[in-house]
């Protein structure tokens, strides 16, 4: 009879950094599809930004903003979407019980505190495009009061400590959506990742004996 009133007084942007399984349940349980859709939207806007720092400017900043609301979102769709396929078959050899669909909700709930990301990363891209990205013509460039760099920085510091938070919380999800232990969320999360760098170091090599 407690748990629908602790429930209610649960708020996921917020518990999920300090209740990350909680949060994950109850996000698997309570919530409905409109709010997957609002975190897919909120978090693939915030990877898009993410992304677009590092590159090169090719368009004004307006247009970014644009282009990371209809293309992050697809991009974070795709991107929940192959992990959690993949998180639930590795996490049956674990024991794992959970259905794609809480697999997916899990995934999707442990990317929150990337979304908290999403005003600095708009600061820092309206104030100072000339040091938010990386690669920019030094003809074109705009001089910088400092403030862009002063915000960079805090950003970058910020997001490296909201990074591995975020794994940590995901681990965490994984596991609670299987319904086993964060350390089997851990190796459900990191094997396949190990796997995929074998491959890319394996491909690289090749090439280079190749080319060689």
């Amino acid at each position: 009879m407690n748990e629908p009133t602790a429930y209610a007084e649960l708020n996921p942007f917020t518990a999920i950094w300090t209740r990350p399984r909680e949060t994950v349940r109850y996000v698997i349980e309570e919530k409905p599809t409109s709010f997957i859709v609002l975190l897919l939207v909120l978090t693939g806007f915030a990877g898009a930004l993410s992304g677009a720092s590092n590159g090169e400017e090719m368009f004004p900043a307006v247009g970014v903003i644009l282009g990371a609301l209809l293309l992050g979102p697809l991009a974070a769709v795709a991107g929940v979407a192959i992990m959690s396929g993949v998180y639930k078959l590795l996490g049956k050899l674990f024991g794992g019980v959970g259905t794609y669909s809480e697999m997916f909700r899990a995934v999707v709930t442990s990317s929150i505190p990337q979304i908290w990301l999403v005003p600095m990363w708009l600061i820092w891209l309206l104030t100072s495009p000339s040091t938010f990205y990386r690669t920019i013509e030094p003809s074109v460039a705009e001089p910088d009061t400092g403030l862009g760099m002063v915000i960079g920085l805090v950003l970058l510091l910020a997001a490296f400590f909201v990074g591995i938070w975020t794994f940590v919380i995901q681990c965490k999800g994984v596991g609670e959506a299987q319904r086993f232990s964060a350390w089997k969320g851990f190796f459900v999360i990191v094997i396949p990742a190990l796997l995929i760098a074998f491959v890319i170091i394996f491909f690289l090599v090749f090439i280079l004996f190749a080319v060689l």
